[in-house]
């Protein structure tokens, strides 16, 4: 008798465990459809309200997120600032000095580069295993026929690598001196 009862009361919980789903489930596809039917009626003042609500709060998130963005770029700026410091560095050649302030670990190379836009002129040859020939400055070209040649001092002293391959420091003067090379 027992058995029975159980069975009847397993059967009548197991339909209404599934009325209970199938409410559940319709009453979701009732709120959907409702909120839809509500997004779509604008003229309605609370859905009005709600559509003006989520554009603020879109707009403050856009804001924020482009805020963000912004200190972000600003970190990185001045973090690479902070790497890429300048170092004050002289050029003279002939009768002209040149001073001004270059990235630090740029060479001599690149510093005769900078100085281009303060109206020093040159021309180089490069070639692949020693980098930059310096061949005239400021109009004066190099004789190979009288052994002229454009030489390059650091710090009043014969440089011993190339324009490309001197690195510069703080302070440093780089000289170049239009030399007969003939007996060297």
């Amino acid at each position: 008798m027992r058995s029975k009862k159980y069975k009847k009361i397993i059967a009548i919980a197991g339909v209404v465990l599934i009325l209970l789903l199938s409410a559940a489930y319709f009453i979701g596809l009732q709120n959907k459809s409702h909120s839809v039917k509500l997004q779509e009626s604008s003229e309605n003042p609370a859905v009005k309200s709600l559509q003006d609500d989520l554009a603020i709060e879109n707009n403050i998130e856009s804001k924020i997120t482009q805020q963000s963005e912004t200190s972000q770029k600003n970190n990185e700026e001045q973090i690479k600032q902070e790497t890429e410091k300048s170092i004050d560095v002289s050029l003279k050649v002939q009768d002209k000095d040149y001073s001004t302030e270059i990235k630090e670990g740029s060479s001599a190379y690149d510093l005769m580069n900078q100085l281009k836009t303060q109206g020093f002129i040159f021309s180089a040859t490069k070639y692949s295993s020693l980098g930059f020939f310096v061949t005239e400055i400021n109009g004066v070209r190099e004789d190979r026929k009288k052994s002229t040649y454009w030489t390059l001092y650091i710090n009043d002293k014969e440089a011993m690598v190339g324009a490309s391959q001197l690195i510069l420091k703080e302070g440093d003067l780089i000289e170049w001196k239009y030399e007969n090379r003939k007996n060297y």
